[in-house]
Order: structure tokens, then C-alpha cells, then sequence
């Protein structure tokens, strides 16, 4: 059983994980955001050290995968992991490794399973230092009740549903899943599934924009005697996570003033909210309390 993981958000989808000599990196993306000043986006600071670095890349949508990301030095022991769609846009590299559904391979020490998506490209189960991550892509319960059809939505939730059956139970350590806004009172629903279904000791919502206080809300009330859910919500916002004992110990730490806020002053975007219609994307409830929405 692995004893720490320091598990870092930057936006979006976007996490690291860094375990002893192993880091991974999922769904980075740095170009057109706004909200990731420069001197927080990844760079050679962030790759001194480890004996692995390892890249996944779940769509070959510009959310997901940032040709930025082959701009880091290649004297890095990084390997890239991405499936078909976005090898189109890809270097040609040894150090790329294309792969699809049901692919089982290592890099290094890091055993890696692919699993599949309800939407465009792949998820995937890493496996390193003692440490089992999973990060589900665009992998959701995804339909709105009021523009499908029962037939649509019937179809929707048993993709889902048979996509999760797949994920081992009980093995996952550390979980990113989706929690998305534009779902409506929709919005947990696959998430809530995932939680029941596989049991992750951690869990991270990610995809939810702008919306924090919905991914600080959903913690708020996750309590669960399997699965710790904790909600990363700043940029470059960090917390170690301690296996050691029965139940995992999420321990945020303290980024420096210029982590938080990039010299530039707060890193929290209310462009979502500033608008003549504050429920044009959702119909999740608006709250602009600093003790709701925005982390102090």
C-alpha cells in the first residue's frame, strides 16, 4: 500500500499526481486560459527530479490536449499517452505511445489499463509507487432529460453504466470524475454512480469551469465511509494524501501568495456569472457569497 501522493489541480480536467520518483500529468492544457497565469503553468521546475513522467492525453479536443505539451524539454523522461484522435496532431516520437480501449502495457514501473468514454477518446487506470490513479476523461453519465428522448436517455445510462462495470472495484486510490454544470440538476448524477459503483478511496470532481462552489458543495456533502471526496479548486492548489491508515488523510497544502493568485490578483473568474442571464448555461443556483463561491 503506497504511504503519500501529492495531488495538484490546475484547471479544468487538468491534475498532477507525484508519487517518490513518478509524476503524472492529466488532461494539461495551458493555451487560451486566461486563468493559468504564466508563471503557474507547467514547466522545468516541475520535472526536476523524477525517473517517469507520464503525459495522458484523454481526446484530442483543444480542452484536453495542448500542443503545448511537446514544447517540454525532451531530455525529460516524459512519455506521452493518448489515443488514436489526437496522434493525428501529434509529433512523431518514440517516446509517444498510442493506444485504445482495453490496452494494458507499462511504462517504466507504472503499469497503465485503458478504459473507455460515454463521449469522445479514453480514460485510464496508472498504477505507480504503490499508487493506483484513475482519471476518467469525458467519461459521464451524459443526457438532459429535457431535450432527449426516453430512448436516448435509456441508451445513455446503460453505456455508462456498463463503461463503469469495467473499473475495478475497491483498487483505485485516487479518482478524477466530471461534475459538469451544463447538466442541470443532472450534474452529479454520474459521479454519485462512479462513487457507489467503484469505491475509490479519493475522489476529485473536475470539468466544472468556473462553477466552483458546485465542486466545493458536492464535497461539503460527500461524506461516504469508503471514499474521501475532497474538492481542488484553485490553480496550483495542492493536497497530500496519506494511505497509511484505514481511512486515506487529504492534507491541503499552502501555496505561496504568488501560486494563488499569479501577481495578478485573484484567480477565481466570474466571467460565467457577468452576464444579463445568470442561468443562461445551468440551472444550478448562483451564489456570489465569498464563503460560497470563492476561496478566500
Amino acid at each position: 500500500m503506497a504511504e503519500q501522493a501529492l495531488v495538484t489541480f490546475f484547471y479544468q480536467s487538468a491534475f498532477t499526481v507525484l508519487m517518490k520518483k513518478t509524476l503524472m500529468i492529466f488532461s494539461y492544457r495551458q493555451t487560451g486560459l486566461s486563468q493559468l497565469a504564466e508563471n503557474q503553468r507547467l514547466g522545468e521546475k516541475d520535472f526536476q527530479g523524477f525517473n517517469n513522467i507520464l503525459v495522458f492525453v484523454p481526446n484530442a479536443s483543444a480542452e484536453h490536449h495542448d500542443p503545448a505539451v511537446y514544447e517540454w524539454k525532451p531530455s525529460f523522461p516524459i512519455t506521452y499517452i493518448l489515443p488514436q484522435d489526437a496522434a493525428k496532431t501529434a509529433p512523431r516520437a518514440a517516446n509517444i505511445r498510442v493506444c485504445r480501449e482495453g490496452d494494458h502495457f507499462s511504462v517504466g514501473h507504472c503499469d497503465i489499463t485503458v478504459f473507455g468514454s460515454t463521449d469522445a477518446g479514453l480514460s485510464y487506470l496508472a498504477a505507480a509507487e504503490g499508487v493506483t490513479v484513475y482519471h476518467a476523461g469525458d467519461l459521464n453519465l451524459w443526457h438532459w432529460r429535457e431535450e432527449n428522448t426516453l430512448k436516448e436517455i435509456s441508451r445513455a445510462e446503460a453505456q455508462f453504466y456498463e463503461k463503469v462495470s469495467r473499473l475495478p472495484r475497491d483498487r483505485i486510490d485516487v479518482a478524477f470524475f466530471p461534475l459538469d454544470p451544463h447538466q442541470g440538476g443532472l450534474y452529479d448524477a454520474g459521479a454519485n454512480h462512479f462513487i457507489m459503483a467503484v469505491r475509490p478511496r479519493t475522489f476529485f470532481p473536475m470539468h466544472f469551469g468556473a462553477r466552483a462552489e458546485i465542486a466545493n458543495e458536492y464535497a461539503r456533502r460527500g461524506i461516504s465511509r469508503r471514499t474521501v471526496v475532497h474538492a481542488l479548486t484553485q490553480v496550483r492548489e495542492s493536497v497530500l494524501i496519506d494511505f497509511s491508515g484505514p481511512v486515506p488523510l487529504v492534507r491541503p497544502t499552502q501555496p505561496s501568495k504568488t501560486q494563488r493568485l499569479g501577481g495578478k490578483g485573484s484567480m477565481v473568474d466570474l466571467s460565467a456569472y457577468i452576464q444579463e442571464d445568470p442561468f443562461a448555461h445551468t440551472d444550478l443556483p448562483v451564489n456570489l457569497r465569498e464563503d460560497k463561491g470563492v476561496n478566500p
